[in-house]
C-alpha cells in the first residue's frame, strides 16, 4: 500500500528518481500556465488601452467639427466671427472645468474599475463568458449572485463553512 514505497531501498531511488521528475514537469506547467495568464491579461489590457485611446481620438475629431459648425453658427447669430469664437472658448473652458471637477467620478473610477476588472477577476470573466441554463432552461448566468436575499436561485447547501 502506502508504505510499500519504502519497503525496497532499490525501489527507493527509482521513486523519488519518478517523484523529482513529475515535480519538474509540474513546476514547467506550471510556469506555462502563468505565462499563458500573463499573456491573457495583458493583452486584454492591452487592447482594452487601444480601445481608450481611440475612442479619445474619434471624440475629440467629433468635437472639433462641433465647435467649427459651432463657430460658423454664432458668427451668423453674432454677426461677429472673434465674438462667435470667444463664445466657443468660454465653452470649452467651462466643459474644461466640469471635467476637471469631475474628473475622478467620470473618468479615473471607471478606468480603474475596469482594469481592476481586467487583472484580478480572471475566474469571473470565464465564468460570465459561458452560458449557464437551469433545468427549467432560464440563464442563470447573470442571474446568480450567491446572495440568499438577491439570488432566488440561491441554495442553502452551496453556501461552504
Amino acid at each position: 500500500m502506502i508504505f510499500d514505497f519504502f519497503k525496497n531501498s532499490g525501489d527507493k531511488h527509482d521513486a523519488y528518481k519518478s517523484i523529482a521528475k513529475n515535480a519538474k514537469e509540474y513546476g514547467e506547467l506550471y510556469l506555462q500556465l502563468f505565462k499563458l495568464n500573463a499573456v491573457g491579461t495583458l493583452s486584454q489590457f492591452v487592447s482594452y488601452l487601444i480601445v481608450i485611446i481611440v475612442g479619445a481620438m474619434l471624440l475629440v475629431t467629433v468635437l472639433i467639427f462641433l465647435a467649427i459648425i459651432m463657430v460658423l453658427w454664432l458668427k451668423n447669430v453674432t454677426g461677429s466671427l472673434i465674438y462667435s469664437l470667444l463664445i466657443m472658448s468660454g465653452i470649452f473652458l467651462l466643459l474644461f472645468l466640469i471635467l476637471l471637477l469631475f474628473r475622478k467620478k467620470l473618468m479615473l473610477n471607471p478606468i480603474i474599475r475596469k482594469m481592476s476588472s481586467i487583472l484580478f477577476n480572471k475566474e469571473r470573466e470565464t465564468l460570465h463568458d459561458t452560458d449557464f441554463e437551469d433545468i427549467s432552461g432560464h440563464d442563470i448566468s447573470t442571474t446568480s449572485s450567491q446572495d440568499p436575499i438577491v439570488d432566488p436561485l440561491f441554495h442553502k447547501e452551496d453556501v461552504h463553512d
